[in-house]
């Protein structure tokens, strides 16, 4: 039987607030939890469905584990048809000191929607870029649809939350800003390091970010649409430089 205090924690965790105070958040579905067995991040408890844990005999072995109906899965989950398993984990507690400037990285200025978030975490993954600088009001790593929306990619790919005026004046580094008036993506010599920052879905690049950026580049368009989702030009541009 699953305690009532193990549902107040699965509840609470729904709220930022909350996952803020707690250290703590959730992960739902098979995926992402058999990339988070592979990680160094730690489990507190695990609640199952009696289907999934029969489907998959490997968990039985996991501490912490409370089994009950697919229904009651269901029923706690943040998202819409989860039948199958909630995890309550510990979060990372990263330092800035601890990003690798020697590397190409991301840098993400206000992006709000959770879905493009995890798509890009996941993209970074495929690409291999280690670190991600996200503005702190770029939405919540830990919120269970970036989670969910990053497919496990969220273990290998470390997400760090600063004040992006601070890491970029205090860093001697390339910073490449994207826009659609910028150099094109073809004719771009790919950086061995810097930083290749995105704007927001909505507003672009914060005005405050400008003078910090030394090169501007663009994915040019044949089309007539305005724009192009942010998730969407970070893996055009990554798979591009790629192969560079």
């Amino acid at each position: 039987m699953l305690p009532k205090s193990k549902i107040k924690v699965v509840q609470s965790l729904k709220h930022k607030k909350n996952r803020i105070n707690s250290n703590l958040f959730l992960v739902e579905g098979i995926k992402s939890f058999d990339e988070l067995l592979k990680s160094n991040y730690k489990i507190e408890f695990t609640i199952i469905s009696k289907e999934t844990l029969a489907n998959n005999k490997h968990y039985k072995n996991l501490n912490d584990l409370y089994v009950v109906s697919s229904a009651e899965i269901n029923k706690l989950s943040c998202l819409k048809n989860n039948k199958s398993l909630i995890s309550v984990v510990h979060k990372k507690n990263l330092k800035k000191k601890s990003i690798d400037f020697s590397k190409l990285l991301i840098a993400l200025d206000s992006v709000s929607d959770p879905g493009n978030l995890g798509t890009i975490i996941r993209i970074a993954d495929w690409f291999n870029i280690k670190s991600i600088i996200c503005s702190k009001n770029t939405v919540d790593l830990y919120n269970s649809k970036v989670i969910q929306s990053s497919m496990g990619s969220f273990t290998r790919v470390n997400v760090f939350y600063e004040n992006l005026e601070e890491v970029f004046s205090n860093q001697d580094i390339n910073v490449i800003g994207t826009s659609t008036d910028g150099i094109d993506l073809n004719q771009f010599e790919v950086p061995d390091k810097g930083i290749i920052l995105f704007g927001s879905e909505s507003k672009g690049i914060h005005k405050s970010l400008e003078k910090y950026i030394d090169t501007w580049i663009s994915i040019k368009k044949s089309g007539r649409a305005e724009s192009l989702n942010v998730s969407v030009s970070v893996g055009i541009i990554l798979h591009k430089l790629s192969y560079e």
